[in-house]
């Protein structure tokens, strides 16, 4: 369990993920909020800038990657995780460039995720 309860926000369209996600980082302590996509992260953002973000890259309006640069420059101590279904070698050099710290995979072990 972390030390200090560092907030983060979970960017997943897909609502059964995104709720058994938030709910094991909210078990490991994690204060999370869920939301489905760079409209609803907008909003989170203009409450609370969150310590992570762990963003898919397939959302709909806008994907990952350029919700990614955006974050990166708005806010660029904010940690960001990619998990997403994309596995080819391309993808994740896509993501470490548009400003991943990290680049999981679906599916992910929740623990390797915590």
């Amino acid at each position: 369990m972390p030390k200090t309860i560092n907030r983060i926000v979970l960017v997943e369209d897909n609502i059964a993920l995104r709720e058994a996600l938030e709910d094991h980082l909210t078990n490991s302590g994690f204060d999370v909020q869920g939301v489905g996509d760079g409209n609803e992260l907008n909003l989170a953002l203009a409450s609370a800038v969150p310590h992570v973000v762990v963003l898919d890259l397939n959302l709909p309006e806008e994907d990952g990657l350029s919700i990614a640069k955006r974050l990166r420059k708005a806010f660029p101590q904010i940690g960001i995780v990619m998990l997403t279904a994309r596995v080819r070698s391309i993808d994740r050099h896509e993501g470490y460039e548009s400003g991943a710290d990290i680049y999981l995979t679906k599916p992910v072990k929740p623990m390797e995720l915590t």
